[in-house]
């Protein structure tokens, strides 16, 4: 990979001051063509290239003296000034603080002031040091100072908090320290397990990993809060149903449990260091905090204020939920209300309110004219050239069908853009000659986007194209779930009936990505992002048919109108004809009603009949067992699905054509492609591949039964296997992976031990977070403790927030009573 070129200027100055030097003569006799360049001038621009980097060597001599300011490959030659041990592995940013921080490390070391310290500046999170000695249970000895009552002092409010100081008795709940443990605060009972546990415990000989082995002499804790907590400054909350007065703080309409912001600074370590206060680190809201510190995170982490004023309502006339991220209102503004409100992702990807730039990337420049669209704007439309720039949160209800020739619809910078439409409608960008697309920073829900004609490249960067949500937790059961409003949380498909030459996915959250009639994508390239499929019928059902035209072709109906008066999907499947009316490309109603009806009926498979479509060995043993009654059904739907997937399944990417490149990313559900190059990923479903002579998956997680071209160092797991914190998008676990997902691999091909978690060419994890390096900074972590923590400790890292014990995340809890 070239390094990208630096924009200063020098090459050209220099190349025009040494032609100028050059005798009017010469220049005149290099090129046959007035002012064009010759071989005297080529080669004079070559010396310029190498003049200008040896002017930017000198002019870097003066900045590469500082550690904050030198080049990367200054930092080791400065690192052996103060002899500090550089860890290979650690970042460019924790390398720079070891170095700059070396003296005063070692001035401390030993200290849970320097230990916490040095665990935020060599990972980058929030953390707090723990001495778990101190948690141990034990009966107090004559040496110990003495807990008293403050009620018989003289001072009873001086001598509880300085109990409390003094780490005498727990600050929320007043269990005396190593003593009986007071229940009676629900904040202190709720804070069991965790870095401010204050109650005791029995000593815990396991050795200390994750939730294990915490409570010994010789251990210390170091809790790690790894997910972000990101600000949306604005938003349209969504009204409950039936429910007057009450929204939702997501404007999705999503039950998103609330995340307190980050509020602890870097002037809050060294001299200045006390122990981070609870109200201070970004983690999940749940409703026994907020009732114990609600001043602390109203309106700092989360608001509701009037339509366009930016004033808070006052907290007395406001009731929040914050597990399911609802809230109440006792009047509600003729204005309308605007909300802001954090949520928590383990990274910053999809449509965020962050700084979505890339270090040594430029930013693509917006094509003229550029337009300022509001937020909250009835319908967002756009022409055919120029840039759309949205400049706030708020809702947009509406969107317009757009013939694209260089078109940018974005999110202003650190914003996020917010199109929420009614489900099944369709927003068609149809390009032309040349054409270019480039949407950026929006979240768009409800309306599927439909890419006809041509175009050279369409890139979708840091979106949130709505997954969805399955509905299958609800009575009676459902396939999606709904939003607080009613509305289905169906997801955004991504349908491609034209040409793509490019389409680029980047730091996004997509639902599915499908050619369908005659779409085709040359090359589709995804980084960083996560694609994902959802079941759209409930089991033995068929609502949908995603491709009947292809369909047709691939039974040898032909596109026509009237091909036979025959049915041929039922004729070949059932060996009988059924006549029924003639087909038009635009009618799928009969087909569906024939699938309907053969699903529910005999088994359909046969090895004859099944000879040129491969399936699932899982599938075949199904098929061979001739099951009964209902499993028959589902079998007869899973048969159509494998047979004919473009049309018939539910995958997160179908293309029949084209390459489709996946680097650091999660795909969750089934995929079929012609050809595929991954590298860095996590393939969550079941994948084909039907040119496997083609391509290759690198450093990736792959699931059984999947057809794929050869495989390095890559690891095999169960379509489905619980390694994901979360699969539901609005989760703070989503796509993310547990700490225990190397429980679940099967096998592969590795020249070491198999794992997802430590698995990618670096030793980070596989997957859409690769790049976050969690695992690596977790080691370079305990190599730096290694250096400053005392002799005969032993530390013990834990990561924050942890998942429920049945590996989720929070479901949505019952809706509090009106």
């Amino acid at each position: 990979m070239t390094e990208p070129a630096v924009r200063d200027g020098y090459e050209q100055w220099y190349s025009d001051k040494l032609w100028a030097l050059v005798p009017a003569v010469h220049r005149a006799a290099d090129s046959e063509v007035v002012d064009g360049a010759g071989p005297l001038r080529e080669l004079l621009d070559r010396v310029a290239a190498s003049a200008a980097v040896l002017r930017r060597g000198i002019d870097r001599l003066w900045e590469d003296q500082s550690i904050e300011s030198c080049d990367t490959w200054v930092v080791p030659y400065l690192a052996d000034l103060p002899a500090t041990n550089l860890v290979p592995s650690m970042d460019s940013r924790a390398q720079r603080l070891d170095v700059a921080n070396t003296i005063r490390y070692r001035r401390r070391k030993g200290t849970v002031a320097l230990l916490e310290e040095l665990a935020h500046d060599v990972t980058g999170y929030e953390a707090r040091a723990i001495e778990f000695f101190r948690q141990l249970a034990r009966a107090r000895h004559g040496l110990d100072p003495p807990i008293g009552r403050p009620a018989d002092t003289a001072d009873p409010p001086g001598s509880l908090r300085l109990q409390r100081v003094a780490r005498l008795t727990d600050p929320f709940s007043g269990t005396p320290a190593g003593g009986w443990a007071d229940l009676r605060h629900p904040l202190g009972a709720a804070l069991t397990g965790t870095a401010y546990d204050g109650f005791g415990h029995r000593a815990d000989v396991r050795a200390g990993r994750g939730a294990l082995g915490w409570y010994g002499i010789a251990k210390v804790g170091f809790f790690l809060w790894r997910s972000a907590s990101l600000r949306v400054d604005v938003a349209t909350p969504v009204p409950v149903q039936a429910c007057p007065g009450y929204f939702a703080f997501d404007p999705t309409g999503r039950q998103t449990p609330l995340f307190t912001a980050a509020a602890r600074s870097g002037n809050d370590y060294g001299e200045n260091w006390v122990p981070v206060d609870l109200s201070q680190l970004p983690q999940p809201l749940t409703t026994v905090l907020w009732e114990h510190a609600a001043t602390s995170f109203w309106p700092a982490s989360l608001s509701a204020s009037t339509a366009g004023t930016g004033q808070p309502l006052a907290l007395t006339g406001v009731t929040v939920w914050p597990e399911v991220g609802r809230f109440k209102v006792g009047a509600v503004p003729a204005a309308g209300l605007d909300v802001s409100y954090h949520h928590g992702l383990f990274s910053r990807i999809g449509a965020g309110p962050y700084d979505r730039r890339r270090i040594g990337v430029d930013t693509p420049a917006d094509p003229p004219p550029v337009t300022h669209l509001p937020g909250g704007t009835a319908v967002l439309a756009a022409g055919p050239a120029g840039t759309v720039l949205i400049d706030d949160g708020r809702t947009i209800p509406a969107v317009t069908d757009v013939a694209v020739q260089t078109v940018t619809i974005r999110a202003a910078d650190l914003g996020r853009a917010v199109i929420r439409t009614a489900p099944g409608g369709q927003w068609v960008l149809t390009g032309g000659a040349g054409a270019a697309l480039r949407l950026e920073g929006l979240l768009i829900s409800g309306a599927d986007l439909v890419l006809r004609g041509r175009f050279d490249t369409v890139e979708i960067s840091c979106c949130t194209l709505d997954p969805g949500s399955p509905g299958g937790n609800r009575t009676p059961a459902a396939v999606w779930e709904s939003a607080v409003d009613g509305r289905e949380l169906s997801p955004v498909n991504v349908w491609v009936e034209g040409a793509i030459g490019r389409l680029i996915v980047d730091r996004s959250i997509t639902g599915p990505i499908r050619t369908r009639g005659q779409g085709l994508i040359e090359s589709l390239e995804a980084t960083d992002s996560v694609l994902q499929a959802l079941p759209t019928e409930l089991p033995g059902e068929l609502t949908a048919l995603r491709d009947a035209d292809s369909l047709r072709t691939a039974l040898g109906a032909g596109p026509g109108i009237a091909v036979a008066p025959v049915d041929p999907l039922s004729q070949w499947l059932t060996g009988r004809p059924v006549i029924v009316a003639a087909l038009a490309p635009a009618q799928s109603a009969q087909l569906i009603a024939a699938l309907t009806t053969v699903i529910a009926g005999p088994l359909i498979w046969t090895a004859e009949r099944f000879a040129g479509r491969p399936l699932r060995d899982s599938t075949l043993a199904a098929a061979l067992a001739a099951p009964t009654g209902a499993a028959r059904t589902v079998l007869n739907r899973q048969l159509l699905a494998e047979a004919y997937p473009l049309a018939l399944a539910d995958a997160a990417v179908a293309t029949a054509a084209g390459t489709v490149r996946l680097t650091r990313c999660t795909v969750l559900g089934p995929a079929y492609v012609h050809r595929l190059e991954c590298s860095e990923s996590i393939l969550d479903g079941v994948v084909r591949v039907g040119d496997a002579q083609t391509g290759c998956v690198r450093f990736s997680g792959w699931s059984r039964d999947s057809a794929l071209p050869r495989r390095y160092e890559s690891v095999e797991i169960a379509a489905g296997a619980p390694v994901m914190v979360s699969r539901r998008y609005g989760e703070w676990g989503y796509a993310q992976l547990t700490d225990s997902a190397d429980t679940a691999v099967l096998g592969g091909n590795t020249g070491g031990r198999p794992s997802l978690l430590t698995g990618s060419h670096d030793g980070s994890e596989m997957g859409v977070f690769c790049r976050d390096a969690a695992a690596v900074k977790d080691r370079s972590l305990l190599i730096k403790l290694q250096e400053f923590l005392p002799v005969g400790l032993s530390p013990v890292i834990v990561h924050l927030p942890a998942a429920d014990p049945d590996g989720e995340t929070t479901r949505g809890r019952p809706w509090p009573p009106t």
